[in-house]
């Protein structure tokens, strides 16, 4: 049984005349009646009377059938207005990844907010995770997209995208005699001890403390790693370290902790949003078209 049938059944109906009928549907007469008698002798009964000196008449079981031919077409179109928003991605699932830090940067909200539009119906789970476990979970397929920390190499078949690039700030406490420094010389660390996530010794963290350290002349003391960036505000919060931190986490109060930029070093970190290329799922394509939207709009900013 085809849509068309139905769809030619239900109008011959709605009008009670053919050629009415025909000019609705852009078909010639002959062709509207052929296809009801095709409907009819699938069904193996007959729908419409046709009288020669009559207007035609829906019979008995047309007009029981009438009604769920109108359903099954109001079924359909709905059917295909789902497959048409789920090939565009604008309905479906994905899994999100996202590093501490990117909750307080802005992206990561102002790309969910994106992916709740009124025109999208995607369902989104997002969970916080470490860089490195956000790249293993990539790969193996167990999120779809991750908000993270750059890394100079990453699996194969992830690529990235650029959403933001900020400064890094000292954390330090707020008691410090150091906190008296509107921007604190890199020399006046020499007596400090840094502490970073230990997911980060071999990149960015570890480089930049390095970094300060030499434009400081002093060889740098390291607190044993933690877990993120919000534990090593902690530490910094009870007087015990201090941190190299990004500018967005300044929005993280917590008591005891102070920031301020460093006098003479120029650090910058990017957060990027990964995602395995050549995505086929058109959810999971929406999210990173809209992720991308984010980054074209903070890199028309810088």
């Amino acid at each position: 049984m085809e849509l068309r049938w139905l769809d030619s059944f239900v109008v011959v109906a709605e009008e009670l005349h053919f050629a009415r009928a025909a000019d609705r549907l852009h078909l010639a007469p002959s062709a509207l009646s052929a296809q009801v008698r095709s409907l009819e002798s699938h069904l193996g009964v007959r729908l419409i009377d046709r009288g020669r000196r009559t207007r035609p008449a829906l019979t008995g079981a047309g007009r029981l059938f009438l009604e769920e031919a109108r359903l099954t077409l109001a079924q359909a179109a709905r059917a295909e207005a789902v497959g048409r928003r789920a090939g565009r991605g604008e309905l479906g699932h994905a899994e999100i990844g996202y590093v501490a830090s990117a909750a307080y940067s802005g992206v990561l909200t102002d790309v969910l907010t994106r992916c709740s539009a009124s025109d999208t119906h995607l369902t989104l789970q997002v969970r916080e995770l470490e860089t490195p476990a956000q790249l293993e979970a990539l790969s193996c397929g167990d999120i779809d997209v991750g908000f993270l920390r750059w890394r100079p190499e990453y699996p194969a078949g992830v690529t990235t995208s650029c959403l933001l690039t900020e400064e890094v700030v000292l954390a330090l406490p707020d008691g410090a005699p150091l906190a008296a420094y509107e921007a604190v010389p890199a020399s006046e660390l020499r007596n400090e001890r840094f502490v970073a996530p230990h997911f980060d010794e071999e990149y960015g963290c570890r480089d930049q403390i390095l970094e300060v350290a030499e434009q400081g002349n002093f060889t740098p003391q390291c607190a044993p790693g933690v877990r993120d960036f919000i534990a090593a505000l902690t530490l910094v919060g009870g007087g015990l370290a201090v941190a190299l931190v990004p500018d967005s986490l300044r929005r993280v109060r917590i008591p005891g902790v102070a920031y301020r930029p460093l006098a003479n070093v120029a650090l910058t970190t990017r957060l990027v949003g990964a995602y395995r290329r050549g995505e086929t799922s058109p959810a999971v394509r929406g999210v990173i078209r809209r992720l991308r939207e984010a980054a074209a709009v903070t890199t028309a900013a810088d």
